[in-house]
């Protein structure tokens, strides 16, 4: 068993590294990443495609592709009896254990995970029996549409169709409530709002905010969508070119993000109130991950870099409250503008 922080931390990970082997060499798609999720917290993981949001999460529920492989750090989660266990010790069977009763994961693009030539049913009846197979199907199917019901679809209408029949908002709330069916203590979202429209993904970030009090469970959302994240989130982890850079309450990131790269990303988000029309692109392009990079992987792109952001990686720092961390050797200071 390993010890877990303090105040309440359903989950941490410590120092985690993650290598692609390519033939180019080893891509170091993330670097010592370091972050924690309190229980009932929502946690939103941000960056430009490519910056290694999508392996560090994999890496919680061993989904990582074949190439892929943790090379250093530790993914604690804390049990029910409040003992941590490393994820990453355990072997295929306990993993299994945890995978849906514990922690749930919704992959992006999601929405062609069912098996189209069975019915919905059949898919949460088989998913409940992997881990108690003692469960009678009509036990398993009211449980199905108590929790279809929760995310605003007619059980009925659903679990008696196919993949094909119902459209892509439906599909996705029926993804989270299979994400649900088992009550996990931590639910993980690559990307939840992808290629649905507007009215659609205002209702499935309204129902997420509701189930997230309702049944009690932490959130660690992916996204690119800082709208998502100012209506979802509790805490703001951003990452860029496979490290962690800033950990911020979601307020004051809005407000007073410190490093430039965050600063960056909420200046390019179009604005309906300013007279100046023309969009906001930082500069530049990420790094090459495979290449050893000395200092600040933002240095190339960053206004504010010196001699020292290019031959030394800052630690994480305070930047202004409490809980506000970056890893910048030149923060910036003050609110942001909202021009």
């Amino acid at each position: 068993m390993s010890s877990i922080d303090k105040n309440s931390f359903l989950f941490q990970a410590e120092n985690i590294s993650i290598s692609y082997k390519t033939k180019r060499g080893l891509l170091k798609a993330v670097q010592g990443a370091s972050f924690s999720i309190r229980s009932g917290e929502a946690a939103a993981l941000i960056g430009e495609s490519g910056c290694g949001k999508t392996t560090l999460a994999s890496s919680i529920v061993r989904a990582l592709p074949n190439a892929a492989s943790v090379t250093d750090g530790r993914l604690l989660f804390r049990k029910q009896d409040g003992q941590g266990v490393n994820l990453l010790d355990l072997n295929r069977k306990k993993m299994r254990r945890v995978l849906w009763s514990d922690i749930s994961m919704v992959f992006q693009a999601s929405q062609s995970s069912f098996n189209p030539v069975r019915k919905i049913s059949t898919q949460f009846i088989d998913t409940v029996k992997a881990h108690n197979p003692e469960k009678s199907k009509e036990e398993i199917l009211k449980k199905s549409g108590e929790i279809l019901e929760m995310v605003m679809l007619e059980p009925d209408k659903i679990l008696n169709a196919y993949p094909h029949e119902i459209s892509g908002g439906m599909k996705q709330r029926t993804l989270i409530a299979l994400a649900l069916l088992l009550d996990p203590r931590l639910v993980i979202l690559d990307e939840p709002t992808t290629a649905l429209d507007l009215l659609t993904q205002e209702k499935i970030l309204e129902m997420l905010k509701r189930l997230k009090v309702q049944m009690n469970f932490s959130l660690l959302f992916i996204t690119h969508d800082l709208g998502i994240v100012s209506e979802l989130a509790d805490y703001v982890v951003t990452m860029y070119a496979g490290r962690i850079i800033e950990k911020v309450p979601v307020r004051e990131f809005f407000e007073e993000a410190a490093h430039p790269y965050s600063r960056g990303l909420i200046k390019a988000i179009p604005r309906l109130t300013t007279e100046n029309s023309e969009l906001y692109s930082i500069p530049g392009s990420p790094p090459d991950m495979i290449d050893d990079l000395p200092g600040c992987p933002f240095y190339p792109r960053c206004s504010r870099r010196e001699d020292i952001c290019n031959k030394e990686m800052p630690e994480m720092q305070c930047a202004g409250k409490r809980e506000h961390l970056c890893a910048c050797w030149h923060p910036e200071k003050g609110v942001l503008s909202n021009g």
